[in-house]
């Protein structure tokens, strides 16, 4: 009879370790499947842990072993294990509460205890969300102390934890309660049946009284093997008994992880009825889109250190639900990742605030040109603008790639036919008709993108000294500096040279970068078109252009250091032999085209390029703005040497 209460007070404990089991994945389940069988060991192991430990240092056990398996690591795992014990606490603290009011004796004490612990969780969880931005930084300022790895860590487990509270509101709250029901009940049920069997030996307990020695306060810090010492009036084996009853549980759920995989199945298909997944992977949440550590790390310390907070804020509502695989920003403000959902691999291209809105007149331009089905351009999959806000995604392709990695896999003599198949589609589609110049237009482009710039150059910190040198010298060669190139910058003579320009529709940001080509088709299309140029004119594509095959821009965006010193600029500037192939394939169909005066404005609208692009690097690349001075530098004295004064 003993023997049957036992085994029937072990099977009801199991049935509430199952609850438990389905309780703790619907935490885990918002952000990704989970891992029964592991989460199951994890539990498992949990409690041997505390059957030879005290303090419950089976729960971090629980959370390692557990989070060693999962997509989001053993913070994430801990901060599920936190949310299931911080629940725990409150039911217990109910349970106590309904025992003294049905006039159990002895256990005011344990009663007072867990009344003032849950009393105390709410006050902390009130002055956490009170105190969230203060209490954001310490966790930066603590994570901050240990190395790079540890930091991340300990910031992804903060994170983890704000998010599993935060994100509780997915979770369903009917089966939330059902499960925790039902688990309670169980573990009621089996100190019921668990105290019979004890009966026969002396000990006169009840339900209340295992429950007291479980949770009372005595239980706190002690292990489970000790817990049984409580019963040392009554005969060794009833002691025993209460050995096995930790004991046997611990087996069956390690034993059930070893089960044949077709019953296994067959038992989480039942548990599943429970508690059914979500129709698809694309269900779950990504609790940090950004696989990279490195730009999670920057992503988390700008959130803990209240960086720009409504960029956060919007970054995680546009890109919860995606996988940065990877970041390929180049010059502007706006990011470009790509990424990857349910539904495939994509192109995603966002910004925010001011930048938003540019983004936004760029999306326009595409939408345009699309509707039109006149020129190659990028399928657009899903896009949203709205003020301060646009994101789109692009298609992807395997076999598409930017024209510089095609120049520099395939023939010269396939690239030059694709780029010539490009500018004769321009020509012939977005450049016509072309109309004259407007000369405010060209006054306005000549204040704003040239005027403006030169003298952000002029003050920007690393920068402003090497402006006013008359010579520089970049690598080892000497060339004239800012000051004696003064006559590139001259208003009346620029205003004369591109009111020659034709004026029409233009890409604005016509790169080899944003030129894609199909690999084994030979075919193009176009991305990234960049709009606001004031003085609308194809001799401005031309000059991008010419930024990449002239001036190298691609490569000095992947040299990754430079050093300055006095009027000194030296990095490892590299060019290769298809560049200048290419460029020499340009250069012919230039003279072919135009006029010696027009090819002249067309390379200082290249020139121009170069000064727009000094503010994004001396606001999100200083310690790199120098070399890209230099390329400036080293194109301004091309064009001073090509076409000299009068």
């Amino acid at each position: 009879m003993t023997a049957a209460l036992l085994l029937a007070s072990v099977a009801l404990l199991l049935v509430g370790h199952l609850f438990r089991l389905l309780r703790w994945e619907q935490f885990i389940r918002i952000y990704e499947r989970p891992l029964r069988g592991v989460m199951l060991r994890g539990m498992a192991g949990g409690y041997a842990v505390n059957f030879l430990l005290p303090f419950h240092i089976g729960d971090l056990f629980r959370a390692w072993f557990t989070g060693r398996k999962m997509k989001n690591g053993v913070g994430f795992a801990l901060a599920t294990v936190i949310m299931d014990r911080f629940l725990d606490v409150w039911v217990v603290a109910v349970l106590f509460g309904v025992f003294r009011l049905a006039g159990a004796p002895g256990i005011q004490d344990d009663t007072l205890y867990y009344l003032v612990f849950a009393l105390v969780l709410a006050l902390l969880l009130t002055v956490v969300i009170l105190l969230r931005a203060p209490i954001k930084r310490l966790c930066l300022a603590v994570c901050g102390i240990f190395n790079d790895t540890i930091k991340l860590d300990g910031l992804v487990f903060c994170w983890s934890l704000i998010n599993t509270f935060k994100d509780l509101r997915r979770v369903k709250p009917g089966r939330l309660l059902l499960n925790t029901g039902l688990m309670w009940a169980s573990y009621l049920a089996s100190y019921r049946v668990l105290a019979a069997a004890l009966s026969g030996y002396g000990a006169g307990l009840g339900t209340v009284d295992v429950f007291t020695m479980l949770f009372g306060t005595d239980a706190v810090d002690l292990t489970s093997f000790s817990l049984t010492g409580q019963l040392h009036a009554i005969s060794p084996l009833a002691q025993l008994l209460m050995l096995a009853w930790f004991v046997l549980p611990i087996l069956a759920m390690w034993a059930a992880t070893l089960l044949p995989a077709g019953l296994r199945g067959g038992i989480n298909r039942a548990a599943s009825a429970a508690s059914p997944a979500p129709a698809a992977d694309g269900d779950y949440l990504n609790l940090l889109p950004q696989v990279d550590p490195r730009d999670r790390s920057a992503f988390l310390s700008q959130y803990f250190g209240l960086q720009n907070k409504p960029y956060v804020e919007q970054f995680l509502r546009i890109n919860r639900g995606v996988t940065i695989l990877e970041d390929h920003s180049a010059g502007s403000n706006a990011t470009t990742m790509l990424c990857m959902d349910h539904s495939g691999t994509f192109w995603r291209k966002y910004a925010f605030g001011a930048d938003g809105d540019k983004l936004a007149v760029q999306l326009a331009w595409l939408q345009a040109r699309i509707a039109e089905g006149r020129l190659p351009i990028c399928e657009i999959l899903r896009s949203e603008a709205k003020p301060g806000c646009c994101w789109y995604d692009m298609a992807y392709s395997a076999t598409a790639v930017s024209m510089f990695r095609y120049l520099h896999s395939n023939p010269v003599e396939k690239s030059a036919a694709i780029l010539r198949d490009v500018l004769t589609t321009l020509d012939q589609t977005l450049y016509t008709p072309a109309r004259p110049a407007d000369p405010a237009k060209i006054a306005g482009y000549l204040d704003q993108k040239m005027d403006a710039n030169l003298a952000r150059i002029r003050e920007a910190r690393g920068l402003k000294e090497l402006a006013a040198y008359d010579r520089v010298w970049i690598n080892g060669r000497s060339y004239k500096g800012l000051p004696a190139l003064g006559r590139l910058f001259d208003h009346a003579r620029l205003q004369a040279l591109f009111a020659g320009d034709p004026v029409a529709a233009i890409h604005g940001d016509l790169t080899l970068e944003n030129i894609i080509c199909r690999t084994g088709e030979d075919t193009w299309y176009l991305i990234d078109p960049n709009t606001g140029n004031l003085h609308e004119s194809p001799f401005l594509d031309y000059g991008k252009l010419l930024q990449s095959l002239h001036g190298g821009y691609e490569f000095m965006m992947m040299t990754p250091r430079v050093s300055v010193h006095e009027n000194r600029i030296e990095f490892t500037f590299t060019r290769s032999a298809a560049y200048d192939a290419l460029f020499a394939e340009v250069r012919d169909y230039l003279n072919e085209r135009f006029s010696p005066r027009q090819v002249e404005s067309i390379f200082l609208h290249e020139l121009i390029h170069w000064l727009r692009l000094m503010p994004y690097k001396i606001n999100r690349d200083r310690k790199r703005a120098p070399m890209f001075f230099a390329g400036l530098l080293m194109v301004a004295n091309d064009i001073d040497r090509w076409y000299p004064e009068g």
